[in-house]
């Protein structure tokens, strides 16, 4: 079992709460009001990983982007969810100086990030543009995004998957990773050179 510790990050609204529940129960539950930080549980199957996953939720309240355990929280995460709601600029503006802040405190030229645009299906009211959205996540060189959490359980796992999968990526060290694909292209030419033999 593999832990891998998330924190998902936004202002208010953006739907972090409902993210999380989204992708641990299936169940998408729209209004929350939770006044202390939360951490999430559960067990994935991430390829050929078994991933213990937690994903820490803190309280958020009107005008306070930066609680106070925001920097201890950072150095506990492993990997980010930055989300902003397409219906509302200011969540979008206020993720560069978060991420800003993650880069700083974890030391890092690669921190795993994935930057996510919720509130896709409310089109109407939509102030941010995916290519707004898909041309921050290069700058602050990020995984994005774009869903609805309230329509789409697919697409919010495939978000954590992605972030998770960046995680486990940046924790094998590089000569697992060299070892591991010697280990994959020794087994494919065995595979080769029995079937050539087979054929003769």
């Amino acid at each position: 079992m593999v832990p891998v510790k998330l924190l998902i990050l936004g202002t208010q609204n953006t739907g972090k709460t409902a993210f999380c529940v989204r992708f641990i129960t299936k169940r998408f539950i729209g209004e929350y009001d939770h006044k202390k930080e939360v951490i999430y549980r559960c067990n994935k199957l991430v390829d050929q990983d078994s991933v213990d996953v937690e994903i820490l939720d803190l309280a958020s309240k009107a005008g306070d982007s930066h609680p106070p355990s925001l920097e201890s929280s950072i150095r506990w995460a492993d990997g980010f969810l930055l989300l902003y709601s397409i219906t509302h600029r200011a969540s979008f503006v206020k993720v560069t100086p978060v991420k800003k802040l993650i880069d700083q405190t974890k030391q890092s030229l690669v921190v795993p990030t994935v930057l996510v645009a919720n509130k896709a299906d409310l089109e109407i009211g939509r102030q941010v543009t995916t290519e707004e959205g898909q041309k921050l996540a290069q700058e602050l060189r990020c995984g994005f995004s774009e869903l609805s959490v309230a329509e789409e359980v697919s697409s919010v796992e495939a978000a954590v998957i992605q972030l998770i999968r960046l995680v486990l990526d940046q924790q094998r060290p590089p000569a697992d990773r060299r070892s591991y694909m010697l280990s994959v292209r020794h087994a494919l030419t065995r595979k080769l050179t029995r079937s050539k033999t087979m054929q003769w």
